[in-house]
Parts: structure tokens; sequence; C-alpha cells
């Protein structure tokens, strides 16, 4: 009987459950891409769990290229290094990285499930069963949301799964707290979640200013009381900011992208439409938003557009005010806090990216699930989310599918656009990296996520080997018709086979997109010499020399 009560209450969590396997379960065959090599593949300090202690005190511990990467997340390279000891072996096992992030994900989804479960009950006038099929469908909603594929299927982004589970926690903790009982196990464990979280990723930060107004509604005490209740939040809140600025040697991860501070701020409000757009769910998607230019002015139409955006949901957090629509002000508030540490007003290396919504989208499940729950048509417009989540649901297992393999995601990404030329060198970079190319081409590869790689000659190939190396090269210049490093390459090919006046035209073009580079003139030298043209061999070998000195 307890058993059967046991399941009858939490068949929720196996439907989620079921429901996340169902839409990203495919990622567990995935291999790691991008920034995973510098994050796992490469990371020495999550090769031994004795590296623990380090991971607390050293940039260096974080990532393999901490020049590039300056962050602080301690507790995800401890989970990274616990997954590699499960793993066994010398190398790091991808599927059971990718197992975790599924599990990660499914703890969110099952806690945001809870949470909207405790936070409608308090405030809807609804009947307990239509709250569970509400709190489920917007649970749902964010297990299936297809804007997450990048957090669920990159296994670098195990920060932000992590976190926004912490946080979730913590809020559920609070709510469940009785602050007239003189037991505070609750209270206290959600300041332990809150610390959970912001040594995850500092995106949890902004939990602490939520916990004001929050308290402010969960106690119904004066603000002095309210404050006191906070105090916790915002200590372990600023403890771990002092604590990541001595790590990393500074507060923000670079330099204002744009030069100067006000700039920046600027150039962030085009990513205000961007961003609304795939909250709605709707394509296209993009790995990559390097595309976005600097320099827009402050009337310009997207950056007025962003402004429109940002006034809207700050007028939209008023609504905490009103009694009757007091959870969709708060879900406007959650989404407006927790999107502060992408904006820029602290610098950091990029405008926008899809993984920054993963956290702010909670709050966005809170306001429409509190929505639904004040419909006067609640069947019709349920119905209608039920549509829209299937929708979202098609759209997430169809994108997953990008994140399979680093051929498969960056090609893809450039074919699909918008593109971008850091996105086109990683295309042509995960191309060269396949098995049947090493032995031709040996990347000179520069220690940063966005540098383009150049080929050079490597070990030689048994002659059978060339037509599959030739066809995959056609392929890449189709798709690269003006890259000196496709067209270096493809030339090297032709070379290597013995076939030097064929190769020829392929240098001459690689050197004229590539003018300043010394080793494309020196490959067109090397050319001309083995077609037996010494002359114009001279003046390429000339032209290298004056580039060199």
């Amino acid at each position: 009987m307890h058993v059967g009560s046991a399941v009858k209450k939490r068949w929720p969590w196996l439907l989620l459950a079921t429901i996340v396997l169902l839409a990203w379960g495919q990622s567990v065959t995935f291999q790691f891409v991008w920034d995973d090599q510098y994050f796992i593949q490469d990371l020495k300090s999550i090769r031994s769990l004795t590296f623990a202690p380090e991971m607390f005190y050293r940039l260096d511990a974080q990532s393999s290229y901490p020049e590039g990467f300056v962050l602080f997340r301690p507790l995800r390279t401890l989970h990274h290094a616990i997954l590699f000891a499960m793993g066994g072996g010398e190398t790091p096992k991808p599927w059971l990285f990718h197992l975790a992030n599924l599990a990660w994900h499914c703890a969110a989804s099952i806690l945001l499930y809870e949470l909207l479960l405790l936070l409608l009950g308090r405030e809807s006038r609804s009947e307990g069963t239509n709250i569970r099929w509400i709190a489920l469908l917007g649970a749902t909603a964010f297990a299936v949301h297809p804007v997450v594929s990048e957090v669920v299927c990159w296994a670098k982004s195990l920060d932000d799964l992590m976190a926004a589970t912490f946080v979730l926690a913590s809020c559920c903790a609070l709510l469940r707290w009785e602050p007239e009982r003189p037991s505070q196990r609750a209270y206290l464990c959600a300041v332990l979640f809150f610390a959970l979280a912001v040594y995850s990723k500092e995106s949890a930060v902004p939990f602490a200013l939520f916990c004001i107004p929050f308290l402010a509604w969960r106690t119904q005490r004066s603000w002095t009381s309210v404050l006191r209740l906070s105090a916790p939040f915002l200590i372990v809140a600023v403890l771990f900011v002092v604590h990541r600025h001595l790590v990393i040697g500074r507060t923000s991860q670079t330099a204002p992208l744009s030069g100067s501070y006000a700039q920046t701020l600027i150039d962030t409000l085009p990513a205000g439409p961007i961003y609304a757009r795939l909250l709605a769910g709707v394509p296209p998607f993009c790995i990559d938003y390097s595309y976005m230019k600097a320099g827009h002015g402050l009337t310009s139409p997207t950056v007025m557009f962003g402004i429109v955006i940002l006034i809207a949901v700050t007028a939209a957090c008023a609504l905490c005010f009103h009694r009757r629509l007091l959870l969709v002000g708060a879900g406007s508030l959650w989404l407006l806090l927790f999107m502060l540490p992408f904006s820029n007003v602290v610098p950091m290396m990029q405008f926008c990216a899809e993984r920054f919504l993963y956290l702010p989208m909670l709050g966005v499940v809170v306001a429409l699930a509190a929505f639904v729950a004040l419909a006067h048509r609640r069947r019709l417009v349920m119905n209608f989310s039920v549509v829209i989540v299937i929708a979202w649901a098609a759209l997430a297992w169809n994108r997953s599918w990008i994140w399979r393999d680093g051929v498969t995601l960056f090609v893809r990404s450039h074919i699909e656009g918008p593109t971008s030329s850091r996105l086109q060198d990683n295309a042509i970079a995960a191309v060269f990296n396949q098995p049947h190319m090493h032995p031709v081409f040996a990347l000179a590869q520069r220690p940063a996520a966005s540098s383009a790689s150049i080929p050079s000659p490597a070990q030689p190939l048994p002659p059978e080997n060339w037509e599959l190396i030739e066809a995959t090269l056609t392929q890449l210049q189709g798709l690269f018709p003006s890259n000196a490093t496709v067209n270096s390459a493809f030339a090297i090919s032709k070379a290597r086979q013995g076939k030097a006046k064929e190769a020829i035209p392929y240098f001459l073009l690689a050197a004229q997109q590539q003018p300043k580079d010394a080793l494309m003139w020196n490959n067109l030298g090397q050319a001309w010499i083995e077609a037996g043209e010494f002359d114009r061999a001279q003046e390429a070998y000339c032209q290298a020399s004056a580039l060199t000195q």
C-alpha cells in the first residue's frame, strides 16, 4: 500500500524522466565536440581526484587553455573528474559524460515540476488535479524545449545543468521551510544548495537578489527581517565573487568586446530579439553567434527592438505587486535577474549564446504556468499548450542530432546558417580531424577554439586511400571555395600524389587568398620546382622571403 501510494504520487517524476530520455537519450551515443577538448579531453586536472583541491584555487585546473577561458567553475570540473574515474582507462568516455548531462537535465525538470506544484498550490485557486497537470505541462515544456539542446547535448555544458538544478533545489527548500517552526533545516539546505549552484557556474549569483522579494512574499515579515533572512545568500554570493576574482585575477572574463563599456552594452541589446524568439522555440537555432557585429548606433532598429523588449520585461516585473498576477511578475523578475550575467554588465566573451537561456527560462515557464492557471478557458489554453510542447519536442529531437560529432556540428551549422569565420574554421578543422585524413594532414592548430587550422604534409598514404581523401576535399571545397586552408589542402593532396601540375592552380589560389602567409608562397614555390618551372619558383620563394623579413 505504501509503495503503491508512493508510485501514485511520483508518477510524474517517472513520466518526466521518460520524456527526457525520449527527447535526448540519443545524446549518449554522441562524441565530444568543440570546447570539450579544453574542458574534458585535454584537461589534466580531471585525470585524478588528487587534483580536486587545485580546482578551487587554480585557473589552469579549469581548462587546458586558461589564457583563453578565464573562468572558475570548480564543481563542474570536480564532477568531470569523478566521471573520468568512473569510466576508467586513459581517455574520458563520451557516453558517460553525456549520460551525466541527461541525469542532471532530468533532475532539473523534476525539481521544476515540484516548484510549480508548490507555487501554484499557494497562489492558484485551481483544484489540486488541475495544478498537477499544469505543473507537469510546464516541466515538460522545459524538458523538451529545443533551445536547451546546446546544454543537454554538449558535454561541457554540465555547469549550466548543475547551476540550474541547485538553484531549483534551493527554491523548493525555501518553499518547504516553515519560518514559524524552530527547525531551520530546510532554510540551511537552501543556503547550501545556493552555494553549490554558484560554485557550479557564476550565472547562479543573481538568486541572492531574487531571494529578497521571494522571502518577503514567503514570510510576510518586515523588510528588516527579510533582509536578515536574505543575508546568508548575499554573503555566499559576495564570498564567491571575491573567491572567483582571486583565482582568475579579475572580475570580468575579458575586456569589453566593442572596445568601450558603453558600446558593448549597446551591441548586446540586439541579442534581446534573438532571445525572445528562442524562448518561443522558433527556429533558426545557432551554435555560434559570433556573426553579431559591434558598432551599433543607439537608434538602430535592432538596438531599439532590444530596448523595447527590455522595457517590457522590466514592466512585467511590476506584476509582482498584483495579487492575482504575482507569479507572472515573479517569473519576469527571474528572467530579468538571471539574464544579467549574460548582459555584458560585467564584460564577457560573447554577445549571445543559446545555453545562456537555460537558467533564465525557468522564470518564463513559471510565468506561463501561472497564466494558464488563471485562464478562463483553461482547457482550451492547455490543449493549445500541449500542441506547442509536442512541436517543441519534435524540434528538439531533430536538433539534438547536430551534436553527434564535430563534422556534423560545424558543417551543418555552416550550411544552415547564419555562419561566421570562426564557425567555418571549426568546420574545416573538424573535417581534417577525421581518421582517414590524419595520415596526410597534420593540423598545426593554435590553442584557441576559434583559430584556423593550417594543413601540412604528414605520413604518406597507400594509393587506394587517395580516392576517399580527394572526395572529402572536393566536398569541402564546394562548401568553402574561397578558403585558403581548403585550397592549400587540396593542392597538397595533389602534390603528394606526384601531380604537381594539377596542384599548382590550387597553391596559387591559396596564395592569392592569403597573400601575407609565407607558407602559402613556399608551397607554391615547391610545386613550381616539381613542375620544372624554376623561374616561377624563384618568384614565389622571393615573395615568401619578403614576408618573413
